[in-house]
């Protein structure tokens, strides 16, 4: 268990890393304040829109998952609006890892 946040982004990278995770990875920080105020255990399925907003918050899994909803809700916040296409998946992989640095005025969901 990390004690600082700078162990918690140690531990989360290595997991990232080894993984090859395909999309940028948020990192709650060691006070739990984002799983508290979204009750992330034992597991929840969210959406995040691209406007950075839950598009998406399910109940508490695995009895309270609704697949169905929450796939809807996945091609809803995918599906592309006309005009510029946003980047492809495979950009993800060739953008800048994050430096690690917590933005302090952000807000919990934004850290």
């Amino acid at each position: 268990d990390p004690s600082t946040d700078p162990e918690r982004l140690a531990g989360a990278g290595a997991c990232r890393d080894a993984l090859d995770l395909p999309m940028p990875t948020l990192v709650d920080r060691v006070d739990d304040a984002v799983c508290k105020a979204y009750g992330g255990w034992p597991d929840r399925l969210y959406v995040i829109g691209r406007d950075g907003r839950v598009a998406f918050a399910g109940e508490e899994g695995p009895f309270g998952f609704d697949v169905a909803a929450w796939s809807a809700a996945i091609a809803a916040a995918t599906a592309v609006a006309p005009g510029p296409r946003p980047p492809s998946q495979g950009a993800w992989r060739d953008a800048p890892k994050p430096d690690g640095v917590f933005r302090d005025d952000a807000a919990p969901a934004q850290r």
